[in-house]
């Protein structure tokens, strides 16, 4: 019977934990390494529906991607509904690990699952950097277009575009989850020659650039860009561990209407 440590150690050895961000707390959150194995649910976020349907699962692990204890814990207060969630995964034993940039960064890890997802080829590293990768469309299309693509894709109405809708896209660069929250990445793919920048989570400053520079951006859903995480998870442990007794979170609904 496998434990959870072999479950960590299978997902450490594909993206080490070293490899996260230095604002980021990728790892163990609570419960017991050392416990025999009854089953995983994977999440992009926990809370008490998705502890509990863990529960109903017979998962005593569940892997997230974004960590459900991100600053340090002063005080546990349980009108909190992460301190709820939390009390509850104690209560059942459940331990709660969370692979968020480690994953993200990683050769193969989840920005190069969803510039595959998007149809990118020929994907690489911009500049060596850690997160946006930067491919080509197999044909161009204008930016109009390839956002009515990429709704089809991320099965999300609520894509926006910034820039010439007409412009025709062929070099494209992406982050996924929250890479609009600063002007870092934009610069980094308007810099590396890439027609359109994708990613979520855009601040009006970062828009406000792009709209100044003429260039092009799609807006995701944070949300919909990182559903990918799922798939790459169960992909990473299914060596370790029986496919049957993983499961994917389904009462995780997008914060958004």
């Amino acid at each position: 019977m496998a434990k959870i440590k072999d479950v960590i150690r299978a997902i450490e050895n594909f993206a080490p934990i070293d490899l996260q961000a230095d604002f980021d707390n990728s790892g163990l959150k609570v419960g017991n390494t050392d416990a025999e194995l009854s089953g995983i649910m994977i999440t992009l976020d926990t809370n008490t529906d998705v502890v509990t349907e863990a529960i109903q699962k017979k998962c005593n692990m569940i892997i997230e991607h974004h960590p459900s204890i991100f600053q340090p814990i002063k005080s546990i207060n349980t009108d909190l509904p992460i301190m709820q969630a939390l009390s509850l995964a104690i209560k059942y034993n459940i331990t709660i690990y969370s692979a968020h940039t480690n994953v993200d960064f990683c050769d193969g890890g989840l920005n190069d699952y969803v510039a595959e997802q998007i149809g990118l080829k020929n994907i690489e590293k911009i500049n060596g950097n850690d997160s946006p990768r930067i491919g080509f469309l197999p044909s161009s299309l204008s930016l109009n277009e390839y956002a009515g693509e990429l709704k089809k894709i991320f099965n999300d109405n609520n894509i926006t575009t910034i820039g010439d809708t007409n412009k025709k896209i062929s070099k494209v660069a992406i982050v996924n989850g929250g890479g609009g929250s600063d002007e870092k990445d934009l610069l980094t793919a308007v810099e590396a020659g890439a027609d359109v920048f994708i990613t979520g989570d855009i601040k009006y400053h970062v828009a406000r650039l792009a709209k100044d520079l003429n260039y092009a951006i799609i807006q995701v859903g944070h949300y919909n860009s990182e559903q990918g995480f799922m798939p790459l998870i169960e992909k990473i442990i299914g060596d370790v561990i029986d496919k049957k007794i993983i499961h994917k979170a389904s009462k995780l609904l997008n914060p958004y209407n």
